[in-house]
Parts: C-alpha cells; sequence; structure tokens
C-alpha cells in the first residue's frame, strides 16, 4: 500500500511514500568535527597549567565539591541531610554543616597535569578525582533530600496511576478482548514469577492457612456467643422444680390408696375423697395375731361379733351370726377363701387374736383388727381403713393400704406429670434500681395450686430497690396446667428465677 503528498502550489512534483523512505535510507549525518574536539583539548591542557586552583577544582571536582559543601550532618543519628533542612526530620537535633578534612594529601593541578599525556584526558580527570577531597566513609548513611508528607506523594502516585490509565484507555477501546488477555497473561506470568522465588509460595500459603484460621476461629467465637445467648434466653424461661434436702429420718412412706382391692379409689362416694379410720384389739394372747382373712365389712350393719381365729363351737345354733367390721365393703371386699379369720400381714401361723383388747385381733383395743382403735382394720380410729379419725371416702375401689392425700402440695418427685407453663410475664426495673445499676438474679418460692393459681409465694434471695416485689408481682400473673397424680390435678412446690440485667 502507497500513499502520494499532493503539493502545496502549482508546478510542485508529487512524491509517493515509497520515494520518501528511500530519500530518507540515502540520508547520512555527518561527522563531528575533528578539530572541535582539539579545540575541547586545548582548552582543557591551558586551564591546568594555569595554576588557577578554582578553575583546577571545577574542572576536576564540579559536583562532588558542591555536595559536600551544601549537606549537613546531625551528631545523634550520624545522617546527612540537605541544606534546606535546619533540624533532624529523625529526632529534632539542629544540623551543623561538617568540616571536612581531608585524610589525604592533595595532588596539585600542575604537578598532577605533567603527568597526563594528551590523549588521556578522561583517565587523567579519573585518577585527580580519586586523589581529591572526597572524604571516605566507613559505613553507607541514608541521605534525605526531600520531606514530602505522605498525602503529597498518594497525590502523586494517584497521578502516575491516572496518566497510566489515559495511556493504556486508547488501547483498550481499540482491542478490549485483545488487551484484556495480554493484561491476564502478563500478570499471570509476573505473578508466577514471583511465586516461584524461593519460600515465596511456602510463605503465601502459610499467609492463606493464618487468615483462613483466623475467620473461622471468628465463625466460631460467634456460634458459641449466639448459643450461650440462646440458652440463657432459655433459662429465663424455665421453671425449676425446688428439690429440698431429705433428711435422714423419714416417717414410711405412703402406699398408696386406702383399701385391700385393686384400684385407686377411696370409698364408696362417687367423688373422689381420701378415707380413714381403723380399728384393733385383741384377747390378750401372748402370741402375735394370726395369719388370715379379713370378715365382711359394713358402714351400715352394727358389729355384733368380732373377729375371733377360735370362733366358740355352738351345736345347732339357731341364728348364726357371722364376725363383722366396720368399715366401706368397697375398700374390704369379702374374703372367699376358706381361712380362720386374720391379718393380712401377719407371719404366724398359730391361731392367736393378739396381745391387744376388746375382743378383735392385733395390738390395739376395740373389735377390730390391727394396731388402731376401734371396729375398723389398720392404724386409724373409730373404725374403717385409712388411718388417722373416721372418714369415709370416695371414688370406688382401693388398694394398698395406706391412701393418698391428693389434697397436700406435692413435690415434682412426687407427681406424674409436672405443672406445664403457658405464659410467664417478664418483670420491669424499677426507675431506682437502673439509677444504682443493680443486676442480679431473684429466686422465689411458691406453690402452683391444681386449680391454677400461684400462692405462698416467699423469696429466697432477693433483690433491693423494688425488684423482689417486681418478681412476685409478676409470679403471680404466670398461667399454667397444674401437676397431676393418678389422673388428678395436684398442688405442687415450685421455685421461680427472674435475672434482672442492664442491656
Amino acid at each position: 500500500m502507497s500513499s502520494t503528498i499532493e503539493p502545496d502550489g502549482p508546478g510542485e512534483k508529487f512524491l509517493s511514500e515509497d520515494d520518501l523512505k528511500g530519500l530518507l535510507e540515502q540520508w547520512i549525518a555527518p561527522e563531528p568535527s575533528k578539530s572541535l574536539d582539539q579545540r575541547v583539548a586545548n582548552s582543557y591542557y591551558t586551564a591546568l597549567e594555569s595554576g588557577d586552583a578554582a578553575a583546577q577544582s571545577s574542572l576536576l571536582f564540579p559536583q562532588s565539591q558542591k555536595e559536600v559543601v551544601t549537606m549537613k550532618f546531625c551528631s545523634t543519628c550520624r545522617e546527612e541531610f540537605a541544606d534546606k533542612f535546619s533540624f533532624c526530620p529523625v529526632d529534632g537535633t539542629p544540623l551543623n554543616s561538617p568540616v571536612i578534612e581531608p585524610s589525604e594529601p592533595v595532588i596539585s593541578a600542575a604537578s598532577f597535569s605533567s603527568s597526563i599525556q594528551p590523549s588521556e584526558p578522561v583517565m587523567a580527570a579519573a585518577v585527580g578525582a580519586s586523589a581529591g577531597a572526597l572524604v571516605p566513609r566507613g559505613e553507607y548513611h541514608v541521605t534525605f533530600m526531600d520531606d514530602a508528607g505522605l498525602v503529597s506523594r498518594l497525590v502523586d502516585a494517584v497521578k502516575e496511576v491516572a496518566h497510566e490509565s489515559e495511556l493504556t484507555w486508547p488501547e483498550f477501546k481499540r482491542d478490549p478482548f485483545g488487551f484484556t488477555k495480554r493484561m491476564v497473561v502478563g500478570y499471570s506470568q509476573a505473578g508466577w514469577r514471583v511465586l516461584s522465588q524461593p519460600n515465596v509460595a511456602t510463605g503465601v500459603l502459610a499467609a492463606l492457612f493464618i487468615m483462613m484460621s483466623a475467620v473461622l476461629g471468628v465463625i466460631w467465637l460467634d456460634r458459641v456467643q449466639q448459643q450461650q445467648a440462646a440458652e440463657q434466653a432459655a433459662k429465663e424461661e424455665l421453671v425449676v422444680e425446688n428439690f429440698i434436702d431429705i433428711p435422714s429420718e423419714q416417717p414410711t412412706p405412703d402406699e398408696g390408696p386406702a383399701g385391700l382391692d385393686k384400684g385407686k379409689g377411696g370409698g364408696s362416694k362417687p367423688k373422689q375423697e381420701k378415707p380413714g379410720g381403723g380399728g384393733g384389739g385383741g384377747r390378750q394372747d401372748p402370741k402375735p395375731a394370726s395369719f388370715g382373712k379379713t370378715p365382711q365389712a359394713s358402714l351400715t350393719v352394727p358389729q355384733v361379733v368380732a373377729p375371733d381365729p377360735n370362733p366358740p363351737k355352738i351345736k345347732n345354733p339357731s341364728l348364726p351370726v357371722a364376725a363383722t367390721l366396720v368399715g366401706d365393703p368397697v375398700l374390704m371386699p369379702p374374703d372367699p377363701r376358706n381361712l380362720q379369720y386374720g391379718l393380712r400381714d401377719s407371719k404366724s401361723t398359730d391361731p392367736s387374736s393378739g396381745p391387744g383388747t376388746g375382743n378383735g385381733m392385733g395390738t390395739g383395743t376395740g373389735g377390730g383388727m390391727g394396731p388402731g382403735e376401734g371396729g375398723g382394720y389398720g392404724p386409724g380410729r373409730g373404725g374403717n381403713i385409712g388411718g388417722g379419725d373416721y372418714r369415709e371416702g370416695g371414688g370406688g375401689p382401693g388398694g394398698g393400704g395406706g391412701g393418698t392425700d391428693y389434697n397436700k402440695i406435692f413435690s415434682g418427685k412426687d407427681v406424674t406429670s409436672k405443672a406445664r407453663v403457658i405464659s410467664k410475664p417478664e418483670p420491669q426495673y424499677t426507675e431506682e434500681a437502673r439509677k444504682n445499676q443493680v443486676t442480679g438474679t431473684v429466686i422465689l418460692r411458691a406453690v402452683f395450686t391444681s386449680g391454677g393459681q400461684v400462692t405462698n409465694i416467699s423469696a429466697r434471695s432477693g433483690l433491693p430497690y423494688g425488684l423482689t416485689e417486681r418478681a412476685i408481682a409478676a409470679a403471680r400473673q404466670i398461667k399454667f396446667v397444674p401437676a397431676t397424680k393418678d389422673g388428678r390435678p395436684v398442688s405442687m412446690h415450685i421455685q421461680l428465677e427472674y435475672n434482672f440485667n442492664l442491656y
């Protein structure tokens, strides 16, 4: 491809681009004049032979002498600084101009010039400079020539980057894909050259490992803190039972509902109610009461004949009368076994009524059976069964011999299902407690009744400035499902904790 250049005016010849390239190839630059080099050398020799020390110094040492004169020296950090500094930029010490004392005698220009041949001007200047007034130093000292601030240097760097971007922008516009490819390849090669150096790759991998370990450590610590916060929040919502220390001596545990049959009831009445009473007797027999069956019980028919393991033998009785007990027949059903009368839990097989009195059997008094008083069965008084004073019960048959008082307050370990909290309002801070930065935990002991009320609230551990009172007020508003025992709602002791924290 070639192009032609149009003439500026009429009559000029048209020249093509190839013709211009041919003309430029034929161009030969003229060589420098040898007479000029000779005149420069003659002037140099004339200056040396004139004996002018100032001229010789400027010829031999045109720059080094100027630098030595204009530099200043710090006596504290032993560094040199430019003449514009009055104080040391490192430690603030006033700067002084150093006194230069040549360690070797300076060779005069006249004596030195005599040994210089006309063909060796450059070598003579180099030898003269090495023997001149430069002071040898034993160590390297940093020289501060400028005190530009960090901001100004950052601005200069940004300007350089912007200038480079301006230079590369036309290339990027012309061929963006090629430019990007070349840049990626170039940076990849530069990175590989850096990583291929000794210990660089190991250092980079070690740094990455440390960074990843730090990030994972922060994430793990954050999760632990979140878990602890969740556990603390859950702890504030929990209702904790109050476990009381069990004393060394305990009464005989309740074996279950009163009665000699299977069941969880307390007697003939339709509504669940605990029975009470008992009986005892004996005929002052030295032997313990013997084992046997329980006679028929009744609450309406009066006792005529007391139980006896050796009943009198009457020939042809006209009106035989059976032995009975004063008790609820639902709790003491008839025993159809072909046995003599006796105590169900006795170990003796010799027929005996026992050492008690009153024509019954056992160690008590009366016409009943057992250690009680009256015509009933077991410990208690006045008849029936269940212990304590005579009382008719209800709820159906019962077994176990002791009876359960469902009206008492149970502990958490004695109920079938524990109380379940539906809502637990949080107490509010008092203004006095907030001003005095009071924090801590209020521990309350209360009773969750079978009817759904919170009663008998007492403070085990309190806080001042009205926080304990706020906790008690919040406890009274708790909504819950009562605890149950044997399928019946019962009351139970509860320990409540309220945490007061300032965030």
